[in-house]
């Protein structure tokens, strides 16, 4: 079939739209090269999305950090309870220090927590009566009978009452030994 010689234009146009007179607009140039690019809305929305996961993952991140060491300070604690019991066992009293325990042959004691800062120990049996520099819960009585074994958390502060501001991160260890965990949470 042939096209009318009116046509020849449009019959060159459909082969090569560039050459014949006729312009073709960016959009279909576009469609014809294969490749789209991106607006700066399009990319700008997804550096927002980007941002966001990133920012919720490191939240997520952080919170697995801070429950991992918490973690860690409470295997830490009863650890050293254990070593603490062994020496009670052997000496018939509490130690006077955490220097004092060793730990058994195949295993070391931490000295550290995990925000490296030292165990706190003090031996309630060498206390005057009354206790009181022994730690106290939110009713003024003491936190255990025996000793008291803490961290001072990740402030590194930390103060004789559970309830005051900084001690509510610290990992304590209360009634004698039943309670291990954050401060806040007796």
């Amino acid at each position: 079939m042939e096209f009318p010689r009116g046509n020849e234009a449009l019959r060159r146009a459909k082969r090569n739209p560039c050459k014949g007179g006729i312009r073709t607009s960016p959009d279909a140039r576009r469609k014809r090269s294969g490749g789209r690019g991106f607006t700066i809305i399009e990319v700008a929305i997804t550096v927002a999305i980007i941002g966001i996961l990133a920012v919720i993952a490191g939240s997520f991140y952080q919170s697995y950090i801070f429950r991992s060491r918490i973690n860690l300070a409470i295997s830490h604690i009863r650890l050293l309870e254990q070593a603490i019991a062994i020496y009670q066992f052997e000496n018939a009293t509490l130690p006077d220090n955490l220097s004092q325990v060793k730990p058994a042959p195949t295993e070391t004691l931490p000295s550290l927590d995990p925000w490296s800062n030292p165990y706190q120990y003090l031996n309630l049996g060498t206390e005057p009566p009354g206790m009181p520099n022994a730690r106290r819960d939110g009713k003024d009585k003491p936190l255990s009978l025996d000793y008291d074994l803490y961290s001072m958390g990740a402030d590194g502060v930390t103060h004789k009452k559970l309830n005051h501001a900084k001690s509510l991160d610290d990992v304590v260890r209360a009634r004698t030994g039943a309670f291990v965990d954050l401060a806040f949470k007796y």
